[in-house]
């Protein structure tokens, strides 16, 4: 039901319950708010958002205010102004002026309001209120308690998204701080949100401060491929350094307008002096370096040899989720253009990342009565995706279900419950399956696979999966899974075996096996940015860009194709995985497709999830027996070469001393 009314002149129809805040913007008004935020709602407390209301004897605030039938509305005017001027002139009281100092200027909120509505002078003389500039609020966070208007955006962050509630107001009126309720450090998988939520420079991160001015950057909008959910996120750089990435507050479909911690944070790799630069090839039992002539030759001719003298299945390929779905497409064609059907993008525990016919939107997790989580917990493996979950629970009502078995899990449904959200990690096939089976007869049933790897799904999409090739259509030949590789290099039957973007000796199952497995092959090549446990065991180290420095697309776990735009020079001597994949298959004399042809095909392949895929299903059965599930959980922060070797972390990572509890005025 909609309601009719005016503002500014202008007749608007908006939804009933519409705030006024929001039914401006359908006019291009802009209130000014500094409380209010469009993903956490009205609160009330800055005042800024004065509007003057025909019939009301005094400025109401829009961020509180549902438009109402009939409702005659100004957002400007005399009145308007002289409110919103002696709201901003309360709210520099006590707020220094340091402005060319601030991280936040440029694109400060209370620089702009003052500059568009404030007065000139002030009739203030006091001398401003003192406090402390730099407290240390977390591993992330530094807060300046000076600039912070108690807004309370990052309170209610805290409270309404992350559902963490560890950061509140402390003391009262010119003495509110923002401090952790109970003393320790603000620590959480999504803290850096209140930087980008924080109107003011109160809140800075200590990976970007005093780095850089806004009109300084140069800013990509990409897709973070750190894990499965695929948030879209924009990346600055200045002088040919990332700097920071920020979130697409429009991004609503995906990641909401969040970023997690490691989507965030987890950049400065790109800077590391322990980036790969230059090939490496194994002689003597140690590396030399080498160039890209001659590493192509090598791998070429220990290819076509291996094949001349054991046939194609001693040739083997692993391709991880780091590829892009263009690399992943050409990888599996390029080998299978010479016969080698061995191929698979599962190094780690994973099983299956494509849910089937059901398979839904991130956006559908919302309208979910019940969402029921078989296996790893999701905060971890998809962080933002667990963000959906808990605004499902927490502001739709929807009952959240941890269970070990089907039967826990159906137990635990609400009573009539139509619409549910069933989300697997992927590891274990026959919990998948029995998970599945359990909630076929839910009407409206939504799948996700909460996968280990960014583009999992679209490593299986565009074929790089032993038994079929692009758009899941069965694969002539039927090769061995990347278990299957392993067991092979154990029994000296594996040859040449090829990884791109994989870390199987740190992240399988049993890297111990894998490591023992690597070295009974005559020539392992690796795609690698680092020096990482598997590629210090290969013959042949490929130095490989970031996904931050390529473009291509990636499939993320609900299955939209989005964009992975370069945003940063990559290092001399540094190439794509494609664009190795280039240069091997001018060794092979295979013709690869065009650039225009392989996007094409990209948007073919993705469209064709199959209808008979379900949990669990009997054909992402490992080609050898699983061994114990043993393996402790992976964590936000627990990356692998990246989140290691990225030199600004190690910054993140210092405790506040506890002598001084965080966010104290002593």
């Amino acid at each position: 039901m909609n309601v009719n009314l005016t503002i500014d002149g202008v007749p608007v129809s908006v939804p009933k319950g519409t705030w006024l805040v929001e039914a401006a913007k359908t006019v291009q008004q802009e209130i000014p708010v500094y409380c209010y935020h469009t993903k956490l709602g009205p609160a009330g407390l800055c005042r800024v958002c004065l509007v003057d209301i025909e019939g009301m004897p005094k400025l109401q605030i829009a961020c509180n205010t549902p438009a109402a039938e009939g409702m005659v509305v100004r957002t400007r005017g005399a009145r308007v102004e002289a409110g919103r001027a002696m709201i901003l002139e309360l709210l520099l009281v006590n707020h220094p002026l340091d402005c060319p100092i601030c991280d936040k200027g440029g694109e400060c909120d209370l620089q702009d309001y003052a500059m568009a509505y404030a007065r000139g002078n002030s009739d203030v003389v006091d001398p401003k209120t003192r406090k402390p500039k730099a407290v240390d609020l977390g591993p992330t966070i530094v807060l300046d308690e000076e600039r912070c208007v108690v807004c309370q955006r990052c309170v209610r962050f805290d409270d309404i998204i992350a559902d963490e509630r560890q950061l509140v107001v402390k003391d009262r009126g010119a003495h509110d701080i923002i401090a952790t309720a109970t003393g320790s450090p603000y620590r959480h998988n999504f803290t850096g949100n209140v930087t980008e939520l924080c109107p003011v420079g109160a809140l800075t991160s200590k990976t970007y401060r005093f780095k850089s001015r806004p009109w300084d950057l140069n800013r990509t909008q990409t897709t973070c491929t750190q894990c499965a959910v695929g948030c879209q996120q924009f990346a600055d750089v200045r002088y040919g350094t990332l700097l920071r990435t920020m979130s697409v507050e429009n991004d609503d479909a995906i990641s909401d307008g969040w970023l997690c911690d490691r989507g965030r944070y987890n950049i400065g790799f790109y800077a590391s002096p322990d980036r790969l630069t230059q090939p490496l090839y194994r002689k003597g039992g140690s590396f030399v370096q080498i160039g890209w002539d001659d590493a192509f030759a090598l791998w070429g001719k220990a290819i076509t040899d291996a094949i001349a003298a054991k046939g194609t299945p001693s040739v083997g390929a692993i391709g991880g989720g780091r590829l892009t779905n263009e690399e992943a497409y050409v990888l599996q064609y390029l080998f299978r253009k010479i016969g080698v059907a061995n191929l698979d993008w599962r190094s780690g525990r994973q099983r299956q990342a494509t849910p089937g016919a059901n398979g839904g939107a991130l956006t559908d997790i919302e309208l979910a009565q019940a969402i029921v989580i078989a296996g790893e917990s999701i905060e971890e493996r998809a962080p933002v995706l667990w963000l959906r979950v808990r605004k499902a629970a927490l502001r739709g009502g929807a009952t959240v279900v941890h269970a070990a078995t089907p039967a826990e899990a159906v137990a635990a449904l609400p009573a009539g419950a139509t619409r549910v959200a069933l989300v697997w990690d992927g590891i274990d096939l026959a919990r998948g399956r029995a998970f599945a089976d359990a909630f076929a007869g839910v009407a409206e049933l939504s799948t996700y696979v909460a996968s280990e790897q960014g583009n999992a799904r679209g490593a299986e999409a565009m074929g790089m999966l032993p038994w079929s090739g692009p758009g899941y259509a069965a694969a002539r030949a039927r090769g061995r899974d990347a278990a299957g590789m392993f067991e092979d290099a154990r029994n000296g039957s594996l040859a040449v075996l090829s990884m791109f973007g994989v870390n199987p000796v740190r992240n399988a199952a049993d890297g111990a096996a894998v490591a023992q497995a690597l070295v009974k092959v005559p020539f392992v090549v690796v795609s690698e940015l680092f020096l990482t446990e598997t590629a210090d065991r290969a013959t042949l180290v490929l130095p490989a860009k970031g996904a931050f420095e390529k473009t291509g697309t990636t499939l993320n776990l609900a299955g939209d194709l989005l964009p992975v735009n370069a945003a940063v020079q990559a290092p001399d001597g540094v190439l794509s995985d494609l664009e190795m994949l280039l240069g091997l298959a001018a060794q092979l004399d295979v013709d690869l497709p065009r650039a225009e042809e392989l996007d094409a095909t990209v948007i073919e392949h993705m469209a064709h999830a199959p209808e008979d895929f379900g949990f669990g299903d009997s054909r992402f059965a490992s080609d050898v027996a699983s061994v114990p599930e043993d393996v402790p959980p992976a964590t936000i922060l627990s990356g692998g070469g990246t989140w290691r070797h990225d030199p600004t972390l190690a910054t993140l990572q210092v405790e506040t001393p506890s002598s001084q509890p965080v966010g104290a005025t002593a």
